[in-house]
C-alpha cells in the first residue's frame, strides 16, 4: 500500500495494510461522502474515522456512549502523538473546560464527546465556529428505536451533527440487522450504495452448544476453562447474584476470577476491569455491563453460563473473544429453565397501564413547560429506563414535546470569599435570591428557590452557573431534571395512554420473539453460524465446520429442564407476612411480584428492597405465576 493512505496508515498507526472493508469506508469518508460502515465486533472501525481525521483538515469529532472506549482511545492516539481529547460527564469541570478552550484554539484534530454532551447548546455553537471536516457516530444502533440497545438521545443527534455542518458524516455499528441499517441510513442521510457491510462471520470463532441442566453448569463450565489455552476467559451470567457465585465457584478450584457487575462501586469496577486486561485476573465473571469498548484482543474462551437475551447479544458478546484472528471458543451453556428466567425480565420490566399514565400526567399537568426528573419518573411508577426512555422518545417524534435546558434539584454552595464580596456586581433581586444559597451550610432545593417554574429554574441555573464559573463559589449540584417546551397538548389524555401502552407492549413482544430465537438457533441441527448471520440478513455460503452442529455433536430438541417446585405453605405464610407490613413500595401486585422474584426494577433499587431477606423468595417461578400468588394476597 503505497499511496497517501498507507503512508499515513503506517506512520501514524504502524499498520501495513486495511483489513476488509475499512478501505471501502477511509475512501468514502475522505472523499466527504456520508457512509455507514456495519463492521463486526474487532472489525476496526475505530480506525475508519482515526486514520481520515489525520488525513484531513480540520478537527474530527466521534460521538460515542462508551467512557471507557473513549478514555483508552485518546489515551492510544496521544501516545501515537495525535491529539485528541474526550468530554464526557466523568471529567471534572476544570479538565473539561482546559479542553473546551483547546477546541477554540483549534488545537484538537479529534474529540470524543458522549451524545449527551454534545447536545449541551454551548458546545454545539463552539463546534460551528470550528472546521470540522467529520463527525463520526459510534454505536449507531442506538439510534433506532427497535434496536437492542436504543438511546434516546440519539434521536437528537442528526439535528445537532447538521448544526456543526461536517464535510462528511460517518455511522458505525457491529450489530445492524437490515431494518436498523435502514433507520441509521435514513437518520443520517446516507444513500444504499454507501453502506460499507462486511459479513459478521468470523472463522476462528467456534461457537458450541452444552446442553445442561442448572445443577451440572458449573461442571461443564469448569470443563471449559480446564487447561491453560482456555484463558484469558470471559463468563457471562444474567443476575449478579450468579456472577458472584460463579466466580467463588471457579476460586474455589483453583481458578482467579472476579466479578464485575453494575451493583459494585465504580472503582472496584474500574480495579477488576484493569486487572483482567494486564493478565493479573484470567477469568472475569460479568453482567453485559462489562466489554462495551474494551479491547483485549487476546480473550480465547467466552462462556454465556445463561443464554443471551438476543441474536445481537449473542454475536457481540461472542465477539469479544479472538479479536486477534486466533482460534476462540464461544461456548453457550444452555438449558429450559433459563427460557423462563430470560422472559421473567421482559415480562416483569412491563409498566402497568396506570404507570404509563402517570407518567403522561406529569409531562402535560404543568402547562407550556414540563420540569421533570426521569429519576423519580421511572422509580416512583417502577418503570425501567429504557422504557420512559421510549416513551419520551414517541412524545419527541409525535411533536408534542420538545427537550430544553436541563437543572438540577439539588445544590450545597461553598463560598470561596466573603459574601458580600460576591455578590457585588449582581442586581439586588438576584441578590436577594443566591445570598441565602450561599449563607446556608446545607444543600438547597433549587425548585423551591425559584417558585417552581420552568423558567425561574432556568434563571436560577444560569446566576450559579456564573457563580461557579467566577471562581468565588464552588457548586456541587445533584438529581438532574430534564425541561421540555410542550408544543401541544394531547386532545385526550386517555387515548395517548392507550396509545403508548400499546407502544410498550409492542417492544415487549419483540424483545420475548428476540429470546425465542436464541433458543431456536440453540435447539437447532442447523450451523449455529449460519443461523446467527441470518438474523442480519447475511447468508453463509457453507457451514462453518466448527460449530457443534457442524461437528456433529447430537444435542437433544428439548434442552434439559431442572423440576421448579410450587408454592410451599411457609412461603405463602411468608408472602402474607410481606403483604402485612403495607409497605407503599409493594403496595400492587405487579411491583410484589417484581420482588419475590428478585428482578432489579427502579422501585426495587430505589427502595432498597434487594436487601429483604425475603428477596427473590420465588425466583425459580415464571414471572406469571408469582403475579397470580400477588394478585391472590393483595386482593
Amino acid at each position: 500500500m503505497n499511496d497517501a493512505i498507507g503512508n499515513a496508515l503506517k506512520h501514524h498507526f504502524g499498520h501495513d495494510s486495511l483489513r476488509g472493508g475499512q478501505r471501502e469506508v477511509i475512501d468514502r469518508v475522505l472523499a466527504g461522502v456520508n457512509t455507514l460502515a456495519v463492521l463486526p465486533t474487532g472489525g476496526g472501525k475505530s480506525l475508519c474515522y482515526q486514520l481520515p481525521a489525520v488525513m484531513l483538515d480540520g478537527m474530527t469529532v466521534v460521538v460515542s456512549p462508551l467512557i471507557a472506549l473513549m478514555r483508552d482511545q485518546v489515551d492510544v492516539l496521544k501516545r501515537n502523538k495525535i491529539d485528541a481529547e474526550r468530554l464526557d460527564s466523568a471529567g471534572t469541570e476544570e479538565e473539561n473546560d482546559k479542553i473546551t478552550q483547546k477546541v477554540l484554539r483549534g488545537e484538537i484534530k479529534i474529540l470524543y464527546v458522549s451524545p449527551e454532551w454534545l447536545s449541551r447548546s454551548n458546545l454545539l455553537d463552539i463546534l460551528n465556529d470550528q472546521n470540522v471536516s467529520l463527525v463520526a457516530i459510534d454505536e449507531a444502533h442506538c439510534v433506532s428505536e427497535w434496536g437492542h440497545s436504543f438511546r434516546p438521545s440519539y434521536l437528537r443527534l442528526a439535528k445537532r451533527v447538521s448544526k456543526i455542518k461536517p464535510r462528511s458524516i460517518l455511522a458505525l455499528t457491529a450489530t445492524a440487522g437490515p431494518s436498523v441499517a435502514r433507520e441509521i441510513r435514513k437518520v443520517f442521510g446516507i444513500l444504499k450504495r454507501d453502506q460499507v457491510q462486511t459479513t459478521f462471520f468470523r472463522p476462528n470463532l467456534h461457537f458450541l452448544i452444552r446442553p445442561c441442566a442448572d445443577e451440572k453448569k458449573d461442571t461443564f463450565l469448569l470443563d471449559c476453562l480446564s487447561d491453560a489455552e482456555s484463558f484469558p476467559a470471559i463468563v457471562y451470567a444474567t443476575k449478579r447474584e450468579t456472577v458472584e457465585s460463579v466466580a467463588s465457584t471457579l476460586r474455589g478450584q483453583g481458578i482467579h476470577a472476579c466479578a464485575y457487575h453494575a451493583g459494585m462501586p465504580a472503582d472496584a469496577r474500574s480495579v477488576v476491569q484493569d486487572e483482567f486486561l494486564t493478565g493479573k485476573t484470567p477469568v472475569i465473571c460479568a453482567t453485559i455491563a462489562f466489554g462495551m469498548g474494551v479491547d483485549m484482543p487476546s480473550v480465547r474462551t467466552v462462556v454465556h453460563y445463561q443464554p443471551p437475551k438476543s441474536p445481537e447479544g449473542w454475536i457481540q458478546e461472542s465477539g469479544r473473544a479472538g479479536r486477534d484472528g486466533e482460534i476462540s471458543q464461544c461456548v453457550l451453556l444452555a438449558s429450559e429453565n433459563d427460557r423462563a428466567l430470560l422472559e421473567n425480565f421482559v415480562v416483569a420490566q412491563k409498566p402497568t397501564r396506570k404507570a404509563v399514565e402517570n407518567i403522561l400526567s406529569k409531562f402535560f399537568s404543568q402547562g407550556k413547560r414540563a420540569v421533570v426528573s426521569h429519576y423519580d419518573l421511572s422509580t416512583l411508577n417502577d418503570v425501567a429506563r429504557a422504557t420512559l426512555d421510549i416513551l419520551v422518545a414517541r412524545l419527541e417524534i409525535l411533536g408534542l414535546i420538545v427537550p430544553d435546558e436541563g437543572s438540577w434539584l439539588w445544590c450545597h454552595a461553598v463560598p470561596l470569599e466573603p459574601i458580600d464580596k460576591i455578590l457585588l456586581g449582581f442586581k439586588p433581586a438576584e441578590q436577594k435570591l443566591l445570598k441565602p444559597i450561599l449563607e446556608t451550610r446545607q444543600r438547597v432545593n433549587l425548585t423551591e428557590v425559584s417558585g417552581g417554574s420552568a423558567a425561574g429554574q432556568q434563571k436560577l441555573m444560569l446566576l450559579l452557573s456564573e457563580l461557579n464559573a467566577s471562581g468565588d463559589a464552588r457548586m456541587k449540584f445533584s438529581h438532574s431534571l430534564h425541561h421540555y417546551r410542550i408544543r401541544k397538548q394531547p386532545d385526550n389524555l386517555s387515548k395517548l395512554t392507550d396509545k403508548m401502552y400499546e407502544v410498550i407492549l409492542d417492544h415487549s413482544g419483540d424483545d420475548l420473539r428476540r429470546i425465542d430465537t436464541v433458543f431456536s438457533i440453540a435447539t437447532s441441527r442447523k450451523c449455529i453460524a449460519a443461523s446467527l448471520l441470518a438474523h442480519f440478513g447475511e447468508k453463509l455460503a457453507e457451514p462453518c465446520g466448527n460449530c457443534s452442529s457442524c461437528r456433529g455433536e447430537k444435542r437433544p430438541r428439548k434442552l434439559p429442564q431442572t423440576r421448579v417446585d410450587e408454592v410451599t405453605v411457609d412461603e405463602l405464610e411468608t408472602i402474607q407476612q410481606v403483604v402485612a407490613l403495607r409497605k407503599p413500595a409493594l403496595a400492587s401486585p405487579e411491583r410484589l411480584a417484581r420482588f419475590l422474584c428478585g428482578i432489579y426494577s427502579p422501585g426495587m433499587m430505589r427502595y432498597r428492597l434487594y436487601r429483604n431477606a425475603h428477596w427473590g423468595l420465588l425466583n425459580r417461578l415464571p414471572f406469571e405465576d408469582v403475579l397470580g400468588y400477588a394478585r391472590a394476597q393483595l386482593m
